[in-house]
């Protein structure tokens, strides 16, 4: 009869579709986070909201200690490293009238003579030549390094032809910097909120995770600026559009993706749920 020759095929479309998304050793190939709908909750809506807005709340009550242990690596690092400056405090502003200290320094900013500005363009000359020597599948990096060749080429240019004196100093670099990571490290708990933490990761994660990038920022941000401040001692002021504009802010921003792509690789709830036994050809 029609309905039971229909029962085989029927039966044989099922089954097809099972293994549809089924692996070569017959688990569930499930679907990727960004193409599985997570349904809203009120708890997952609550939790969004108490962590983005309780880890800004969190951070900005810490804000006195971290401006401490940046007075105290600012102080810590002048000496380490003999640098010729002196290393101060300035207040910066902040809204509702609340007042911040941050690390000042004053040094003389050094400006390149000719011979300077020779082994500048000699290096990047070389870094371009060598941006063309690496492998196609360095491509990135190629494409990375003849960025900084065209940075420091305007750096060159400016210093070789320009009648102007050079209107920044290593203060205003020190200052520029500092405050942007206090941006970033404002803006991590808010941007995590609107994305991360809608996924369905376990709380402790996401808490953990604002943490640790909190934390490394912390720690980095004022390490990254004696650095800046002591290559601009050693190769003056024709390198500083390199450091601002390539390993400045650029840099805070790359530790936060490098730590949010980390975070996307952890197994969500969903993932971890028991997975159906495999299907055995009979």
């Amino acid at each position: 009869m029609p309905g039971k020759a229909a029962d085989p095929a029927l039966q044989q479309a099922n089954r097809l579709e099972a293994l549809r998304i089924r692996g070569h050793r017959g688990g569930i190939i499930r679907p990727h986070r960004s193409m599985a709908g997570i349904p809203w909750t009120a708890w997952r809506f609550l939790t969004t909201v108490v962590l983005g807005l309780g880890g800004l709340a969190g951070y900005v009550a810490l804000l006195p200690w971290i401006s401490r242990l940046w007075q105290l690596i600012f102080e810590r690092g002048q000496a380490y490293l003999a640098l010729p400056i002196q290393v101060s405090q300035q207040q910066l502003a902040l809204p509702a009238g609340w007042q911040l200290t941050i690390p000042a320094v004053t040094a003389v900013t050094p400006i390149p003579d000719n011979r300077v500005l020779m082994i500048a363009g000699m290096a990047s000359l070389g870094v371009l030549l060598l941006s063309f020597l690496l492998p196609q599948r360095l491509t990135p990096l190629r494409y990375f390094l003849r960025l900084m060749v065209l940075i420091q080429a305007t750096a060159l240019l400016y210093f070789w032809g320009s009648p102007e004196p050079f209107p920044y100093r290593i203060a205003d670099h020190v200052y520029i910097l500092l405050t942007a990571g206090l941006v970033v490290m404002a803006l991590v708990p808010l941007l995590l909120g609107f994305t991360l933490h809608v996924f369905d990761l376990a709380l402790w994660r996401k808490v953990v995770l604002t943490v640790l990038i909190l934390g490394h920022l912390v720690v980095f941000v004022p390490l990254n600026v004696l650095i800046h401040v002591w290559l601009l001692m050693h190769a003056t002021a024709v390198v500083m559009p390199v450091l601002f504009l390539v390993f400045g802010l650029l840099l805070n921003v790359f530790i936060f993706v490098a730590f949010y792509g980390w975070a996307l690789s952890w197994r969500s709830d969903l993932e971890r749920r028991e997975a159906v036994p495999p299907v055995h050809a009979t």
